[in-house]
């Protein structure tokens, strides 16, 4: 069993995290958030896409805005883990990836976290980077998993790292209606198949929505740093003070009235 995570090490954790997106990135948004926040009590597992070294830190942040009241718990290279053992204390647990055996402890301590109703699951089944806007094939892992008799809930998560108008990158990501349990094939690879599906479909969904530069079509959780920087910047502002105008520092205004995020927050 993985070590019980501690509140006052996550707590800390997740304001760093913040902050270090908050250096990072424009703006982090969020399409189908009421998704996310209607789900009943019960644990959640939340599978999405790898598109790279970033995802960590936003299904940390997705717990942290999202699910506040949630424990966290993701599964992360037994090797890895070994060289900042810390990261159990942060809801990280190991995977064997070379053992039969360490599969199976992997699947038996998924099954024993998703026991207690606080607690959210966050999985990658395709177990490798992958393009953001490529649908990889799964690994067998969350077929075995979840199955028809999942009484918690399941949710399909897309995420993207793209640039539009700032110098730093948007940070999206898209969640998909809940998945009933109930009506998933008995057949494991047919299960699996069937949760492909709806991870490419919130795959393409989102890269539709980030090719098309809308920040509306988003709800904005929170904004990141903008502008040039620098001494360009700098003379920027000195020229906007001395015509006695307001400096802008983003290329394009937010569209405030589509926006949910907290009243002040920032990453």
């Amino acid at each position: 069993m993985p070590r019980v995570p501690s509140h006052i090490l996550n707590w800390g954790f997740r304001r760093y995290v913040r902050r270090f997106v908050r250096r990072n990135f424009n703006a982090v948004r969020v399409a189908g958030q009421r998704h996310a926040e209607q789900l009943p009590t019960g644990p959640v597992v939340c599978f999405f896409n790898h598109p790279g070294w970033w995802d960590p830190m936003t299904v940390v942040l997705m717990t942290d805005l999202l699910f506040p009241g949630r424990t966290f718990h993701a599964p992360m290279d037994a090797e890895a883990l070994r060289q900042y053992p810390i990261l159990e204390r942060l809801g990280f647990f190991a995977v064997a990836r070379d053992a039969v055996s360490g599969t199976k402890d992997c699947l038996r301590t998924r099954r024993e976290l998703l026991k207690s109703p606080d607690s959210t699951l966050w999985i990658t089944p395709t177990g490798s980077f992958e393009d953001a806007r490529h649908s990889a094939p799964f690994m067998s892992g969350l077929g075995h998993l979840i199955d028809s008799h999942f009484e918690g809930s399941l949710l399909t998560m897309a995420i993207e790292y793209t640039f539009w108008n700032e110098r730093c990158p948007e940070l999206l990501v898209e969640f998909a209606a809940p998945l009933n349990c109930r009506t998933l094939p008995d057949d494991r690879e047919q299960r699996t198949l069937v949760l492909q599906e709806s991870l490419a479909l919130t795959q393409k969904s989102l890269a539709q929505r980030a090719i098309a530069r809308d920040a509306t079509a988003f709800s904005t959780l929170a904004l990141g740093r903008a502008g040039v920087g620098g001494i360009y910047q700098s003379f920027q502002r000195l020229l906007v003070w001395l015509r006695g105008q307001r400096f802008q520092e983003r290329h394009s205004p937010e569209p405030v009235p589509a926006q949910r995020a907290r009243p002040g927050e920032q990453v």
